[in-house]
């Protein structure tokens, strides 16, 4: 509802997205957490690469001179998965994120088998969580794991500040995503 104008809507695509490389693109949290593939052709072949390891660093990606991107494969989530996306920015509408997160969650009743966590604006590519994910799988749901997990995101994120947000503001939006996340699940299991 609030990403993009008409324009880019009518133009932009998620490969243009994915392979502009952006720490701070909307699409991308979620390509991360969804184990999205990234599947690559040149003249000797095809070839996939996991989204998340695409990035190599900033703006660069593990794409060699004579490919191109002709898919990102996007697996359908289960039934039995949660999902949650989120964005701040200076705006609420067509405005570049400061901070954006997505979570997944794969649950066998209140277990959680699969955790996959992610957030952008808060380094040079988009950071999965996966000390965190690794702290949380197996365990049944609560919103004091997740508020838990807030507290340690120093360990994994070291945000900078530019003109769009001061680092502490990033470090505070990202922990209160995570706080936000396990509200809104909490309320539906």
């Amino acid at each position: 509802r609030i990403f993009a104008s008409p324009q880019i809507k009518n133009q932009g695509t998620v490969v243009g997205n994915v392979v502009n490389a952006s720490p701070i693109a909307d699409t991308i949290p979620f390509l991360v957490v969804s184990d999205a593939l990234v599947e690559l052709q040149s003249a000797t072949g095809v070839r996939e690469v996991v989204l998340s390891k695409f990035y190599v660093g900033y703006k660069q990606l593990d794409i060699r001179p004579d490919e191109i991107v002709t898919k990102i494969r996007i697996p359908v989530l289960a039934a039995n998965e949660k999902t949650r996306l989120y964005k701040v920015s200076m705006r609420k509408d067509l405005d570049i994120s400061a901070v954006t997160f997505a979570a997944r969650v794969v649950f066998e009743g209140k277990k959680m088998t699969k955790v996959a966590l992610a957030l952008g604006g808060v380094a040079a590519t988009v950071v999965r969580l996966s000390g965190i994910e690794a702290e949380v799988v197996g365990k049944d749901f609560s919103e004091k794991i997740f508020h838990e997990g807030a507290l340690t995101l120093g360990q994994y994120i070291k945000p900078l500040s530019d003109l769009r947000a001061s680092k502490e503001y990033r470090m505070l939006v990202a922990e209160n995503y995570f706080k936000k996340f396990a509200r809104e699940i909490g309320g539906e299991l």
